[in-house]
């Protein structure tokens, strides 16, 4: 559970070459992610990391931390666990078991004698772990008080005295006041929209409200977990954020303006100064605690101008006059000191990767929670996997002002490092292509599907899909480009959907991976999900027509009838069988479809595409498509982006009654061929460009990384029968789409991105392709229970207990042995210690 990394801020990277006026030295074209030599790692954001001081690895996905009053204690909200570490040393003291804990919510009751955690699931029950701790500190008992309904609590602080805690309710919108020895909720107080942060001054609370205030009747509102957010008509983000102030003596409120996303705060030690981090307006507000005037002070994202330092905890120095700023998107430690009556920027701190939490003890050192550590995927066995979470825990000597001017150059260059030149095409506006098709695929790994290519830097061992599965991606990657060396951004669909189509994930989805307590919204039907700078073509100077099929998607039908979209849930959904035999009968136009989770882009949205679930085949989905690109080539008029989801890759593991895994990716497989045959025989090829990936890897090992994965360019101006080991990313493809259009990145993650320049050639070869059969029947069914035992029973019954109609709502872990048992045979070992 725990690895010690000390890490030095004077390292070199021996994988480097000739530095050239730069703090680092210029990476390789073809770096590997991962370490490159004495303690700087690339990440798949296109990022590097050195952190500063002593880090311990953590298992799992830490997300806020707290001391006791003596900071002899230091208590870590991790996953699916609390954990004590000693406050001076860091040694570990105990591991609480929990159930899945929630964004935040971790504080010691005054007296130091009990700690008090958030937990909450899916869909509830919710409850407050209650840990009883003996006078040295030792963990003597732990209780639970269950929460009625689903509030999901968060942000927990008391009363002076111990007797009151405070707890926000993030989907109630109330902040609860809860009788601390009684363990009994006296009443919930209405606060803004997701109220996430809490603070206790006196006779006052102050609660930060992620979603801001309540709208009004004249607001343009988006949905939250059963909440209305006041939100942007363009972007669908939200648009508000508030810190409400509670009257602990009559329970009144006062609700003050603060920037967008408010999510950790903390109190100066005397009690009269309020900072508040508002992660997506890149800012923190200083709030006097008296007068409740408040101030806002950016917080710099690099490259400049973006957005996406991602300020989203605080902490005081000792003396009041230094606040410590996690930014979880520059991957540093903010540092903002008081110079007279102002408070100013005076440097930077890096930390590893994503920092959610900060607490300073008396020395004045910085204990800093990152909740993805140095992005390490790997299980065993030479084997990686991106459901490997592992966090850290940072130490940091309290720093003088030279380390802070140090460290500021170095999250600088950190954020923004130099490659090699890659090649290929540098002005790929000048190629002339009009029409860019975004094909999103589901949860495989490069090796599990290419292992078996025969070249680039493959495994046949832990392939699992591979040239008699998938022979059309195969044909293509041997077509055009092989690309051996790129990897998602995300971990899993919750945010590997969102670096796709916003090249940006906020905290309130990097802390949500124990459960997602208020919806697994990889779509972002959640207002609270979406960047404040939009969707990747928003930005675009020119107008762009955009279509979407899929993506975003709520489930919908169309009602013949009233020739409309019907609202539905996934109860309503028929079998995989049933529309398989409407697909054959040519019947299957009404009983599918689509609504969009984002309002703003309800107008882009195709209805009649089925919505994500991997119910419908994606036969139908490419039905759907050609059926209206048909209609594209008789006007000679064709969206200049389309996004198209193609999700059965996904699998319904070894299900009873639903197709075989290998015939769900074979069914992918097809759908992707007859969509490139059909864009490739038609009057818009010349113009054209495919680029086809996968949302994540996680169902699956490769050999290299977990976030390494498949994906494939198409087009007339993609280079013939090529190895491109350049080191690209989900934000790299993002940036091709944005670089062709001249859409101006406003993201720090896109701007920071590299173009996949190498893919291209100048000349144009508009040789169409021909869609390869599947090798296998698209309707091998999953054998019954009543013909299986031994490992086959138990995977059949596992895949019978999981809750497919909701995106990854599976164990990923039994799920890769079921797929990998499935394709390779159940006496094989699985590729993992």
């Amino acid at each position: 559970m725990r690895r010690l990394l000390v890490f030095s801020s004077l390292a070199a990277a021996a994988v480097l070459i000739g530095a050239e006026g730069g703090l680092f030295s210029i990476l390789q074209s073809n770096a590997r992610i991962g370490l490159q030599g004495d303690g700087l790692y690339l990440l798949p954001t296109n990022q590097l990391l050195r952190p500063w001081g002593e880090q311990a690895a953590i298992k799992g996905r830490p997300v806020d931390l707290a001391f006791n009053s003596q900071k002899r204690l230091l208590a870590v909200l991790n996953w699916r666990s609390v954990l004590l570490r000693d406050g001076v040393s860091g040694a570990a003291l105990a591991d609480i078991r929990s159930r899945p804990t929630s964004y935040a919510g971790i504080a010691f009751r005054p007296g130091d004698r009990e700690l008090w955690a958030s937990e909450t699931t899916r869909d509830g029950p919710d409850s407050l772990l209650m840990v009883e701790l003996s006078a040295t500190g030792a963990v003597a008992s732990s209780e639970r008080l269950s929460l009625p309904g689903h509030p999901v609590p968060a942000g927990i602080a008391f009363s002076g005295d111990g007797k009151i805690a405070y707890v926000a309710f993030s989907r109630n919108n109330t902040l609860a006041v809860i009788d601390a020895t009684s363990r009994r909720i006296e009443r919930e107080i209405p606060v803004g929209i997701a109220p996430f942060g809490v603070a206790v001054s006196g006779n006052r609370v102050f609660v930060t409200n992620r979603g801001g205030r309540r709208a009004t009747a004249s607001d343009t509102t988006a949905p939250s977990s059963g909440s209305m957010v006041v939100s942007d008509a363009v972007t669908g983000s939200s648009a508000s954020g508030t810190v409400t102030v509670v009257n602990a003596a009559d329970s009144s409120t006062r609700e003050i303006s603060v920037g967008l996303a408010p999510s950790g705060l903390a109190l100066s030690p005397d009690g009269k100064l309020l900072a508040v981090a508002n992660g997506h307006s890149d800012s923190i507000s200083l709030v006097n605690a008296d007068s409740l005037e408040s101030t806002e002070l950016k917080i710099p994202t690099w490259p400049e101008g973006t957005l996406g330092s991602q300020p989203i905890a605080a902490a005081f120095a000792p003396d009041g006059r230094t606040v410590y700023v996690a930014c979880g998107g520059n991957n540093a430690i903010a540092v903002v000191r008081r110079s007279g009556e102002q408070w100013k920027l005076a440097g930077a701190l890096p930390t590893a990767w994503f920092p959610s939490g900060i607490a300073v003890d008396s020395n004045g050192a910085l204990h800093v929670i990152t909740i993805k550590g140095t992005a390490n995927t790997a299980v065993g066995n030479g084997t990686f996997n991106s459901k490997q979470y592992e966090g850290s825990l940072v130490t940091i000597p309290a720093p003088a002002e030279a380390q802070l001017l140090a460290g500021m150059r170095e999250v600088r260059a950190a954020n923004s490092p130099r490659f090699e030149p890659a090649g290929g095409v540098a002005n790929l506006s000048s190629l002339g292509i009009r029409h860019v098709f975004f094909i999103i695929k589901e949860n495989r790994t490069y090796d599990q599907v290419f292992g078996d290519i025969g070249k680039g830097n493959s495994d046949p061992k832990l392939c699992v899909y591979g040239r008699d599965i998938t022979p059309n991606q195969h044909a293509l990657a041997e077509r055009y480009v092989l690309l051996d060396n790129f990897h998602t951004g995300g971990a899993i669909s919750f945010d590997g959907h969102q670096w796709l189509m916003q090249a940006f994930v906020s905290d309130y989805v990097e802390r949500a991976f124990a459960a997602s307590p208020r919806g697994y919204a990889w779509n972002m039907a959640d207002a609270l999900t979406v960047s404040p700078a939009g969707f990747f073509w928003q930005s675009a100077k020119r107008p762009l027509d955009v279509r979407i099929y899929g993506e975003f998607c709520l489930p919908a039908r169309w009602d013949p009838a009233t020739q409309s979209m019907v609202d539905m849930n996934e109860g309503q959904l028929l079998g995989w069988y049933d529309y398989w035999r409407l697909y054959k009968e040519g019947k299957w136009q009404d009983v599918v479809g689509s609504r969009s989770g984002v309002p703003a882009l309800a107008k882009i949205i195709s209805p009649r595409y089925p919505f994500s679930t991997t119910s419908i085949p994606d036969q139908i989905r490419a039905e759907e498509f050609l059926k209206e690109f048909a209609g594209c080539e008789k006007t000679g008029t064709l969206p200049n982006i389309s996004v198209i989801h193609l999700n059965e890759d996904h699998t319904n593991g070894t299900r009873p009654g639903s197709p075989t895994p290998r015939a769900m990716v074979a069914d992918n497989d097809l759908a992707l061929g007859r969509i490139v045959e059909a864009i490739s025989k038609s009057r818009f090829w010349p113009q054209s460009l495919i680029l086809a990936v996968e949302d994540d890897a996680q169902d699956g090992f490769d050999h290299v990384d977990g976030y390494r994965t498949v994906a494939l360019a198409i087009g007339p101006h993609v280079r013939h029968g090529a190895i491109d080991s350049n080191f690209y990313t989900h934000t790299s493809m993002v940036r091709t789409i944005q670089d062709i259009f001249e859409i101006s990145p406003r993201t720090r993650y896109a701007a920071n991105a590299r173009a996949m320049t190498s893919i291209f050639t100048p000349a144009s070869d508009t040789a169409p392709y021909q869609c390869l059969p599947a090798r296998i029947a698209l309707d091998e069914r999953n054998p019954p229970l009543s013909s299986l035992t031994g490992k086959r029973l138990w995977a059949a019954q596992q895949s019978l207990a999981m809750h497919w109609s909701h995106p990854d709502d599976v164990r990923s872990d039994v799920l890769n042995r079921i797929l990998w048992w499935d394709a390779k045979g159940y006496q094989t070992p699985y590729p993992v210690r």
